[in-house]
């Protein structure tokens, strides 16, 4: 549970930063400022939603090859 908590806090600073950064992308006039400001707003859209799609995996594959192995073990006593 202390792994989960430490991830959150920094899945948050991360997500702050990038929205920090944005705004202050946003007000520089310089050549590059733009596209580092694009940098920052696809990774704060992108970022949230990759880690969305891997839990929504790991919850579907958790548990995954359980079963089998309870089956083997059965199948083995049994034997």
């Amino acid at each position: 549970m202390k792994w989960k908590r430490i991830g959150a806090a920094a899945a948050i600073v991360i997500l702050l930063g990038f929205a920090v950064a944005a705004m202050i992308f946003a007000f520089i006039d310089a050549p590059w400022a733009e596209q580092a400001l694009s940098a920052c707003l696809f990774c704060a859209i992108v970022v949230p939603v990759f880690i969305y799609i891997m839990m929504l995996v790991a919850k579907v594959l958790r548990g995954r090859g359980v079963d089998r192995d309870r089956e083997d073990e059965n199948n083995r006593k049994e034997r």
